[in-house]
């Protein structure tokens, strides 16, 4: 492997704080009148987060491209909800172009989740299944090479491969009278079948999760997806909000929603169907 072409975006990588983030994670499916409430509502206890005071808009686009088994067994582990199931994934900031891909495992068990988050120049993506633990601490870092290393290692052991790239739109605020909280709101969530970790996505084939989503969750029109996260005990500024607007946790996943998005067989809306079939 040629390595010369590696040294300057493994030193970005190298520079990006690791993560290990051991957590909670409550979500609701809101609207937008209640997230602009809720935005107010949280804002003497937050500000908005490193990447999101960047962008006029107050939001940022993530995109990750999911890893799972031929048979999609990290998908059905979650429909399940097995007690103990876990997620592969890459993520990138396309508004930030010149920054590092996160490889992540985010692994739950019953209501605790367990995130380890490790960078890795993106011009390494393309042989990323051939690296060896040898090239990991000089690409990543001994901060990241170790969050890397199980990540590659439960890709080789399930034989998972990319199977869809999921984007969306964050609204990010972080805490000031807390060691760990955040809010988020996600928005416009996208998806399409992941051939690998370098090919673009095609503009055209971005197909939006609103239809799953309804099914789902038997709710019309866009929504919004407000997560709330924390260590051990949530904030009581945080659950006086979810008191306050009568907030109701709402099981979502982005990936799982993906799937049935672009797998699952399609259902009409009993407002599309002719009279007789209602």
């Amino acid at each position: 492997m040629d390595r010369a072409p590696y040294r300057t975006s493994a030193a970005r990588a190298r520079s990006v704080a690791p993560a290990t983030v051991e957590r909670r994670e409550y979500k609701y499916l809101i609207d937008e009148e209640t997230a602009h409430r809720l935005r107010d509502a949280v804002a003497p206890f937050c500000r908005p987060d490193a990447y999101a005071k960047r962008q006029n808009s107050g939001a940022y686009t993530i995109s990750s491209v999911y890893y799972d088994t031929p048979a999609l067994d990290l998908y059905h582990a979650n429909v399940r909800e097995l007690v103990d199931r876990f997620k592969l994934r890459v993520r990138t900031y396309p508004g930030h172009p010149k920054g590092p891909a996160f490889l992540e495992v985010k692994r739950r068990v019953s209501d605790v989740i367990n995130k380890t988050r490790g960078a890795l120049p993106k011009t390494v993506l393309g042989s990323l299944l051939e690296l060896s633990a040898k090239d990991l601490p000089r690409l990543a870092g001994d901060g990241h090479a170790a969050a890397v290393e199980r990540f590659l290692s439960l890709v080789h052991t399930y034989q998972a491969r990319p199977r869809l790239v999921v984007r969306y739109e964050r609204e990010a605020w972080v805490s000031l009278v807390d060691s760990y909280a955040r809010v988020t709101f996600d928005r416009d969530v996208r998806c399409q079948p992941a051939q690998d970790l370098v090919s673009a996505p095609k503009p055209r084939q971005w197909r939006n999760n609103d239809d799953a989503l309804s099914q789902q969750h038997g709710l019309r029109g866009s929504k919004v997806i407000l997560e709330l996260k924390f260590t051990s005990a949530a904030p009581s500024w945080m659950m006086h909000i979810v008191q306050s607007f009568d907030l109701f946790r709402a099981a979502f996943s982005k990936y799982g929603t993906s799937v049935a998005t672009w797998f699952s067989e399609p259902q009409l809306s009993p407002r599309l169907l002719p009279r007789t079939m209602r």
